[in-house]
């Protein structure tokens, strides 16, 4: 007789001998039905079909601006002359990326690709047309990075770069490192490349400031969409926001928690006041880490405070109050990091920065608590000009006004629901502490508005997108691809309302090639308005002088002559430089004699001592013969 055995198990049931039939047991996964599975992850042929759509973008939106005439771009930018046709390419990048945050289960790499695409569509617009770097100060960076590669060392007291030269030390090393020594094409493509090394350091910190990886992702695109302020050239200003975006993320990944223990009135009471104001349920605190991490993690935030401190002026002194502000509200638990903030730029600006902070005490110092002084160099010295330059201006100021009050409706959207929003909202205002305390040429107003939008963006996304894994239903989707279009449209005009000023022609390249060729070393080199592409190369070869800013006049001010170019030629005489560019900027700004920049100079020609050099379709060169009493 055979023993059955006390397990037998069948394709249904299992079956035990002494004590009878058993519920089945699932040993593995689930297999599910295709109908089931693709109810659960949603129809695979749609991702193929919004990466379609992407490839679709890229290649209408590169061939749009292919098409574009760069000598018609006029005092209202590059929105003038854009067929309809790229628009509609951007569009389609927006309602790609919109449609492929609404999959059921999100896909990073789709979402990569549809940023990837809006890079380019939107922010490579200028090295698409034009194919040169933009900004004269881009021209000015290569020459510094070729003044330190060909001579290896720096001179403190020929410029106030000299002073924060990490940024062009690095190229200087990378050129030295890969024998690349003509770095025109980096800094050409700097716009697309400097964003899309802007990407994991913003997912990172979104992911820190929002409640859900949807939220995460439409922040990082929002960033994108309202990121006009055009500081993603070859500069340091670029170099050291992504310092700055990787050490906040660092620190809200790592290091989150308060600085110190719970014990004491004053500790309790913040910790009171921060739960009251975001009372929902607070984020996940990581666990203890070993030692040897803690201190490597620790030491990693230590060299991007330092990084930050030698590249650039401003960028440290931001990284103070947004530090400051997560340690009091227990989002970093580094109590010597917000010190360290304010002591290295300190120290740095005194004992290393030495020939800049003597030469320049007023200017750093005179207008500390002056916010009439502030608002004016920010606000009301910009508003001048064409009128086409004005509203390219005025637009600009309504977009940042629309960014901040959307962000300020998030936060109180996410306190209502009980969302995470408070850390976006501290580093949003963070940023504002430096308005009283210089104006730093005028342009404060502007990299406070890019230091505050990666927050500000997970604030204004955080209304239309639900809180936990689900997608967003289709009223949520349309919301944000119409704010998303408002933006993006905006940005078109505000980003690239100044095209006419800051981009060059290889013409007027040839024309600073041909001036230097002529132009014997050690001579004074004169520019009509503030708007050359030159000193890219013999930085510290020439003595260069500038006749007239590039901004608009202000009411009062008295009108240039002719001796305002003489008085600057020194008894040996000198070269002026007369660029298309020049005549543009001094057009759409307003700046310089009314009758015109062109006329002005032309009359000016006629007095005598001067003589025709060069000329070609850039503009052109005269030798000024120098007075035997000159300077």
């Amino acid at each position: 007789m055979a023993v059955q055995a006390p397990w037998s198990v069948s394709s249904t049931r299992l079956h035990r001998s002494d004590v009878g039939t058993l519920p089945r047991v699932v040993s593995g996964p689930k297999r599910l039905h295709p109908a089931q599975h693709r109810a659960e992850r949603g129809d695979p042929r749609i991702p193929g079909a919004l990466a379609v759509m992407a490839a679709t973008a890229l290649i209408l939106g590169v061939w749009a601006l292919k098409t574009v005439n760069a000598q018609d771009i006029g005092g209202a930018g590059l929105i003038q002359v854009l067929p309809p046709s790229y628009f509609f390419a951007l569009g389609l990048s927006l309602a790609g990326f919109v449609g492929s945050l609404g999959l059921k289960v999100l896909r990073p790499w789709l979402l990569v690709v549809q940023l990837l695409v809006l890079i380019v569509v939107l922010h490579g617009a200028d090295p698409i047309i034009h194919g040169l770097p933009r900004l004269e100060a881009s021209y000015r960076h290569l020459g510094i990075t070729d003044y330190i590669t060909q001579t290896g060392g720096l001179d403190r007291k020929l410029d106030a770069y000299f002073n924060w030269p990490g940024f062009f030390g690095l190229l200087a090393m990378l050129s030295n490192t890969t024998g690349v020594h003509d770095l025109t094409w980096v800094a050409t493509w700097a716009p697309v490349g400097v964003n899309v090394l802007f990407m994991p350091a913003l997912l990172a910190l979104a992911l820190r400031l929002g409640s859900s990886p949807r939220q995460a992702w439409a922040a990082v695109w929002l960033f994108y969409l309202a990121s006009w302020v055009g500081q993603d050239y070859l500069s340091p200003q670029a170099c050291a926001l992504l310092l700055l975006l990787t050490l906040i993320a660092c620190v809200l990944t790592v290091f989150p928690g308060w600085p110190w223990k719970p014990e004491g009135k004053p500790a309790g009471r913040l910790r009171n006041l921060v739960r009251r104001l975001e009372p929902g349920k607070p984020a996940p605190i990581p666990g203890e880490l070993p030692g040897s991490a803690f201190i490597i993690l620790a030491a990693v935030c230590v060299v991007l405070l330092a990084g930050m401190t030698v590249a650039h002026q401003l960028t440290p002194f931001a990284a103070i109050p947004i530090l400051a502000l997560l340690a009091l509200s227990g989002r970093c638990r580094l109590r010597f990091l917000p010190v360290l903030a304010l002591l290295l730029p300190v120290c740095w600006l005194v004992l290393a920065a030495t020939p800049f902070l003597i030469g320049h005490l007023h200017t750093l110092f005179g207008s500390i608590g002056n916010i009439n002084a502030a608002a004016s160099a920010s606000l009301l010295n910009r508003v001048g000009g064409s009128p086409a330059h004005q509203f390219i201006v005025y637009s600009r100021l309504a977009e940042g006004a629309l960014v901040w009050v959307l962000a300020g409706l998030g936060s109180l959207r996410g306190r209502r629901l009980r969302r995470p929003w408070l850390a976006a909202a501290l580093g949003t205002v963070a940023p504002f502490v430096m308005f009283p305390l210089q104006s730093y040429g005028g342009e404060l107003l502007l990299r406070i508005y890019l230091f505050s939008l990666p927050f500000a963006a997970s604030l204004v996304v955080l209304p239309l997108l639900p809180r936990g894994p689900s997608p967003p239903g289709l009223r949520r989707m349309g919301a944000l691809l119409l704010l998303g279009s408002i933006i993006a449209t905006g940005t078109v005009a505000t980003r690239y309302g100044n095209d006419a000023i800051e981009n060059f022609t290889p013409d007027e390249i040839a024309l600073v090639n041909q001036l230097y060729a002529t132009a014997p070393h050690g001579s004074v080199l004169i520019e009509a308005v503030h708007d050359t592409a030159w000193r890219y190369a013999h930085y510290a070869g020439y003595r260069y002088q500038t006749v007239l800013p590039a901004e608009p006049a202000r009411p009062g001010d008295p009108q240039p002559g002719c001796l305002s170019i003489t008085q600057l030629v020194p008894s040996a005489g000198a070269y002026l430089i007369v660029t298309a560019s020049q005549v543009s900027a001094a057009g759409v700004l307003n700046t310089g004699p009314s009758e015109g920049l062109q006329h002005f100079i032309d009359r000016c020609a006629l007095q005598g001592g001067w003589s025709l050099e060069s000329r070609n379709a850039g503009g052109v060169v005269y030798h000024l013969q120098g007075a035997p009493n000159g300077i």
